[in-house]
């Protein structure tokens, strides 16, 4: 893990984009409904329950991180959560509201959570997903580009 010198945030790659800041899960909190901020640590400790994450406070939203963010809550209205999660497919499910294609193969599955019941064995099936993805599980057994430049390199190099 690299920590930013400016703002202290752990990320997995050294000088990763993002906005330095001084955010809090406390400050994203502050103000909010007092069923928004349950459903918020309800969501939260449903995640623990997976395994252990970090809760990564930005300007606009709270990330959930692995080894690298994977879902994040963006909104808390008055007696509801939203967010999104990271997903390596397209998926037709109900539970989304909506389903943003970042890239060929990346998806941002966006969910609106109003009652504790939402979070279901199909839902949970979407958060562990997205929860393997945090840890990076998709790229198990495929060559990173540093690893493959230093291939490149030993081929390369006079014997």
């Amino acid at each position: 893990m690299w920590t930013c010198p400016n703002c202290g945030h752990q990320f997995f790659q050294r000088n990763l984009w993002h906005s330095c800041g001084n955010f809090t899960v406390e400050g994203f909190l502050e103000g909010k409904s007092e069923r928004a901020i349950e459903l918020f640590w309800y969501f939260v400790n449903e995640y623990n329950k997976i395994g252990p994450i970090i809760l990564h406070p930005v300007k606009t939203r709270i990330a959930l991180m692995v080894q690298v963010r994977f879902a994040g809550v963006t909104k808390l209205g008055k007696d509801y959560i939203e967010g999104a999660f990271w997903s390596k497919e397209k998926v037709n499910s109900d539970k989304f509201y909506k389903i943003s294609q970042l890239s060929p193969h990346d998806w941002g599955l966006h969910f609106r959570i109003s009652d504790e019941s939402f979070i279901d064995d199909e839902f949970r099936r979407y958060m562990k997903a997205a929860y393997a993805i945090g840890e990076r599980q998709h790229l198990k057994g495929k060559s990173t580009r540093k690893e493959k430049h230093s291939k490149l390199q030993d081929f390369s190099a006079p014997r």
